[in-house]
């Protein structure tokens, strides 16, 4: 099963620190087919109505926005979509696409 983990912001101290905690997550569990991007497009954070990035978004799904630097909370988020039996694919995205 692979995970698409989205790191969407401006590129900010946040942002990068999220990406740093995201990655060693992935690599603590043992998921290689993980596809981890760092997104800057203002025009992404207006699709997910993020007011306060940076925003974690996980197969297609906002799963949190704003300084959310607390590991466990990021581990959580990431842990949800993985243990999804279909790594939560088949349901519409966060932006109500199907």
């Amino acid at each position: 099963m692979s995970l698409e983990i989205r790191i969407i912001g401006k590129g900010c101290f946040f942002c990068n620190e999220l990406r740093k905690i995201v990655d060693d997550l992935v690599a603590d569990m043992s998921i290689p087919d993980a596809k981890v991007e760092q997104v800057h497009n203002v025009d992404e954070l207006l699709e997910y109505g993020v007011v306060n990035p940076p925003a974690l978004v996980v197969n297609g799904k906002l799963k949190m926005m704003g300084r959310v630097l607390v590991r466990s909370r990021v581990r959580k988020a990431i842990e949800e979509e993985f243990a999804a039996p279909d790594g939560g694919k088949n349901e519409a995205d966060s932006r109500g696409q199907q």
